[in-house]
């Protein structure tokens, strides 16, 4: 303020000379020349009044200015999931050409955390995302965790169609039928089940020549284990049913057969009989 005072003390002394020089030696100054010097010397104070700057105090900081909204868009289809990883249940998925605030950051897993059109949030996966505005304010948010059950998918519309369009259906599950285990008393099966084939069959022959040397008779001894649930066995000689018995041998005396027959045996029962185990013997 000091240095406007002195100024206008200036302009005053300055103003108050010029006039004395333009008046007459030993004429008084007229009330109207007087009047038109103060009137010259206040409107010169007023205009350096006006143009001197106001000057702020050093310990006034300027106002803030208001951070912008962080927001993104993506040049691809991109899942927005519940977390950041596809293990995570899908929420909604990102279209191209549609805009969403961002709220949060996870730089570890590259994804981000916008707002869905539902009003909560979801984690997009950054790998076709642009991201414009203060992405340093942006708080790290740590992955929650994984949910059993997904939400249901939203399509983001672009900034072109509609936002209220309805969301998709979630799709039925159908719950998985489980077959309990029937517990069947082993003794009704063997009773309606035909019986097993002799596990082995045993054949012992004695051959019997004359004098010059010429097979006479021919004796088969056939033996083989007990089969459960049989009623009895059939004996087979080289294809051919033959005898039929209650027991687990068979003692069979033929002519003189020379060169090597094969026997049989099956067993069987009301509901059927079973394959034929065979075994075979050697005249020469």
């Amino acid at each position: 303020m000091k240095p406007i005072i002195r100024l206008c003390t200036a302009i005053m002394i300055l103003a108050l000379s010029a006039l004395a020089c333009n008046l007459p030696s030993n004429t008084a100054a007229q009330p109207s020349d007087l009047s038109s010097a103060m009137t010259l010397a206040v409107q010169t104070i007023q205009a350096a009044t006006q143009a001197s700057p106001t000057s702020i105090p050093a310990n006034t900081a300027p106002p803030a200015a208001t951070p912008s909204t962080t927001t993104v868009t993506v040049s691809s289809m991109t899942n927005c999931r519940t977390g950041p990883d596809p293990s995570y249940p899908l929420v909604l998925v990102f279209q191209p050409g549609a805009t969403a605030v961002v709220v949060g950051k996870d730089t570890a897993s590259n994804y981000w955390i916008i707002q869905t059109p539902t009003g909560g949030t979801c984690w997009l996966w950054g790998a076709y995302a642009t991201v414009q505005g203060n992405v340093a304010a942006l708080a790290e948010i740590a992955p929650p965790t994984p949910s059993s059950v997904a939400d249901a998918p939203t399509a983001v519309p672009t900034s072109g169609s509609s936002s209220s369009s309805s969301n998709p259906s979630p799709t039925p599950t159908t719950k998985p039928i489980v077959l309990k285990p029937i517990l069947v008393n082993p003794g009704l099966i063997q009773l309606f089940a035909k019986p097993a084939a002799p596990s082995s069959l045993t054949v012992s022959t004695t051959c019997t020549y004359s004098v010059f040397h010429f097979l006479s008779v021919r004796s088969d001894h056939l033996s083989w284990p007990t089969v459960s649930n049989a009623t009895g066995y059939y004996a087979y000689e080289n294809g051919s049913k033959i005898s039929s018995t209650t027991g687990t041998s068979i003692n069979l005396i033929g002519a003189s057969t020379t060169g090597s027959v094969s026997f049989g045996v099956a067993a069987y029962n009301s509901n059927g009989t079973s394959g034929t185990t065979s075994a075979s013997s050697h005249c020469p």
